[in-house]
């Protein structure tokens, strides 16, 4: 299968750009189709397109930049997908990748034409459309359109008609992720890469759901062989709920108690203040002010947090009115002033021939002043009296609206409308700042009054006597202020426990009566993961003993001859190691030069792809990267030998070098070359063209 055209619209530097691919040479024996492009005009966007285009977020994580687990999620990809978006594009079209892969002669008959479009909407601001709408996906089959209900549904039918999303990294990828296999390759990552993505994937998965859906099963069914454990939980849940309910009713009777004995303090304050006010001398008529003005504070600080509090409440609103209050308000006092004009205007012209009839008295020819003129110089007079008269009120005032936006609010309702809107835009963060400057004012005149209680001296025993109790009263109140508090919030996080405790009771007895049948499917499920897992623990070194002897051939094709009798080992929980016949100890190849370590990486996804056994166009983004000029054309040679009917190598001037192209081109099927036009902004394709062609 080769890949026959790739179209582009709005896809990062591409704006409308379409790659035309030749059909294989019959023989096979030109499989390279290189497309060369500078660093930063779209080598790496036509990579790219492939993991989007074809599998859309299911194809994020192979992404450079996304590979991380939670970037497959929605969010993830919306993020992606609108970083990808064309800077400068046009709102109102889609990004759009267009993919047709068409069988070879080497295929199967069964294998068909395949057209995938994917399509994503974006806002007039660019941004992604909101809901499940943002994105199209269109797939054909020999020309006929597959019925695909949502994204999920089209990804099946590609996976199905095509080849399945797991195996692309082994045909698509760069030079540097390649050599980041290398780094990765210790503890998990082999079995990661055999199991997960490739040789085993069906087995794997298959087992994994079984564990899944026993785990599952066992949750529901109270764990193996304990039919009784729902029972149990179901009892222990239902006593945890009556020792939360009980604990519940203890702390009201608890908050009760405490509010009845807090205003019972509250009166005995206020009654040994009017007690310590019975008392004369300018002494104790100051303790009496003082402590009166320690109430008062008291009570304005309680109402001023209490009013800060409601001002926090709203301010939301009144933060959604600072951008658009003011604007309304010019409008209608705009209109304001137009409505005047035109009430004044229409006044003045209403009564025009009144005022003519004054000023040119009829009949005319008994007017002292009029009389002498003719008749047409009387009309031409009567025309410039109107005339004058019109221009009383025009041209109208510069604050008068042109006309009315906002007709319907008119007179009395205008005005209504703005004394609303100043209230509402008045409660904002000076009106805020009041409240708090009000409050913490309340706070320190309660401190002032309290040290100057405290510097009061030399007072009869009796009035001592009450300004000690009247202080003990006021700690006393603030603590158990304090403690109806906790009380309060305590008893609202025992009623969220028994909402909760009362929905995992509900469920427990749901689930008893699901029991009986679970516990039959579980005995057939268990026989069934037994099976796999004897075939699994079968297929492991068989798979991993083929992924070492493929790595070892491709590995020995790029590097250096030194390695031309060693022997690649992929051991699991180690990293990648060569062994030389006749060496007890391996050598790691993390530890090699950086082309080696990429060579290795080439090697391991060639080896994958040809495990694979698909037939899919291999994709390399600079494969060469830092290889000097005897693993360059080794590298070049292992692909053009890869038995496949179309290999895609994207490079710029400083990889393929015109010795190397020279070298390479009896086996090139075809170039192109991809330029970006800083003028226009967009990457321009040129079919038929190279760094070294002289056509270019």
């Amino acid at each position: 299968m080769f890949m026959s055209k790739i179209a582009l619209a709005n896809w990062r530097s591409y704006d409308s750009a379409e790659f035309n691919f030749k059909p294989p040479t019959p023989a096979g024996k030109k499989p390279i189709v290189l497309i060369g492009a500078m660093n930063g005009h779209g080598k790496t966007s036509f990579l790219l397109s492939l993991y989007l285009g074809l599998f859309g977020r299911h194809g994020l994580r192979y992404c450079e930049g996304f590979r991380g687990a939670g970037d497959a999620d929605t969010a993830g990809y919306r993020r992606a997908i609108e970083s990808y978006r064309r800077i400068g594009a046009d709102p109102a079209e889609p990004t759009q990748v267009d993919l047709t892969f068409i069988p070879t002669l080497r295929d199967s008959e069964q294998q068909k034409e395949v057209r995938v479009v994917r399509r994503w909407f974006f806002t007039g601001s660019n941004k992604l459309r909101q809901g499940e709408g943002f994105e199209e996906v269109q797939v054909f089959v020999d020309g006929r359109p597959l019925r695909a209900s949502d994204s999920d549904a089209a990804m099946s039918a590609i996976e199905l008609a095509l080849f399945p999303a797991h195996v692309t990294p082994a045909f698509f990828f760069d030079g540097e992720q390649a050599q980041s296999l290398i780094e990765k390759m210790g503890e998990e990552g082999l079995r990661k890469a055999v199991e997960v993505m490739f040789g085993m994937k069906v087995v794997t998965e298959l087992k994994d759901s079984l564990r899944t859906y026993l785990s599952a099963a066992h949750n529901r069914a109270g764990g193996r062989g304990r039919s009784s454990t729902i029972q149990d939980n179901l009892d222990a849940k239902k006593k945890e709920r009556e020792a939360v309910n009980d604990l519940m009713g203890k702390r009201q009777l608890d908050l009760s108690a405490l509010r009845s004995e807090h205003e019972n303090m509250s009166r005995e304050r206020s009654q040994k203040m009017e007690d310590l006010a019975k008392y004369g001398g300018a002494a104790t008529r100051d303790v009496g002010d003082l402590q009166r003005q320690y109430g008062s504070a008291e009570k304005q600080k309680e109402s001023s947090e209490k009013a800060l509090t409601v001002a926090l409440g709203t301010i939301g609103l009144n933060l959604a009115l600072t951008r658009l209050g003011p604007a309304i308000r010019n409008r209608l006092l705009a209109e304001g002033e137009r409505e005047a004009w035109e009430g004044l205007r229409t006044g003045t012209l209403a009564k025009r021939e009144e005022v003519l009839a004054v000023a040119m008295p009829q009949p005319s020819s008994a007017d002292p002043i009029l009389g002498v003129l003719s008749t047409d110089v009387l009309d031409k007079l009567r025309t410039r009296l109107l005339s004058a008269l019109d221009r009383i009120y025009n041209p109208p005032p510069t604050n008068c609206a042109e006309d009315f936006l906002l007709g319907h609010i008119r007179g009395e309702q205008r005005a209504r409308v703005l004394t609303t809107l100043d209230q509402l835009t008045g409660v904002g963060g000076a009106s805020i700042r009041q409240l708090a400057s009000q409050a913490k004012d309340a706070r320190e005149q309660m401190d002032d009054a309290k040290s100057k209680l405290e510097r009061i001296g030399n007072l009869p025993t009796e009035v001592k006597s009450l300004k000690e109790r009247i202080e003990e009263l006021n700690g006393l109140i603030g603590t158990s202020g304090n403690r109806i508090g906790q009380l309060d919030n305590e008893i609202t996080s025992l009623k969220s426990q028994l909402h909760d405790l009362n929905a995992d009771v509900g469920r427990l007895q749901e689930e008893l009566a699901r029991l009986e049948p679970e516990q039959a499917r579980l005995a057939v499920a268990e026989r069934v993961n037994r099976v796999i897992e004897a075939l699994s623990d079968a297929l492991a070194p068989m798979t991993a003993t083929r992924i070492e002897e493929l790595v070892t051939k491709h590995f020995i094709s790029i590097a250096d001859e030194r390695f031309a009798e060693g022997q690649i080992e992929l051991r699991q929980n180690q990293p990648p190691a060569i062994r030389f016949p006749g060496q007890n100890q391996t050598s790691l190849l993390e530890v090699m030069s950086g082309f080696e370590s990429r060579a290795f990486g080439i090697a391991f996804s060639l080896a994958l792809a040809e495990f694979t056994r698909q037939r899919i166009p291999l994709i390399i983004d600079t494969p060469l990267g830092n290889a000097d000029s005897e693993y360059r054309p080794r590298t070049l040679a292992a692909l053009r030998r890869f038995d496949l009917d179309q290999i895609i190598v994207l490079t710029h001037d400083e990889e393929v070098t015109e010795r190397l192209f020279d070298d390479l081109r009896p086996f090139v099927n075809q170039t192109f070359l991809v330029k970006f036009d800083s003028v226009e902004k967009r990457s321009k394709v040129f079919p038929d063209t190279f760094f070294w062609d002289p056509r270019r």
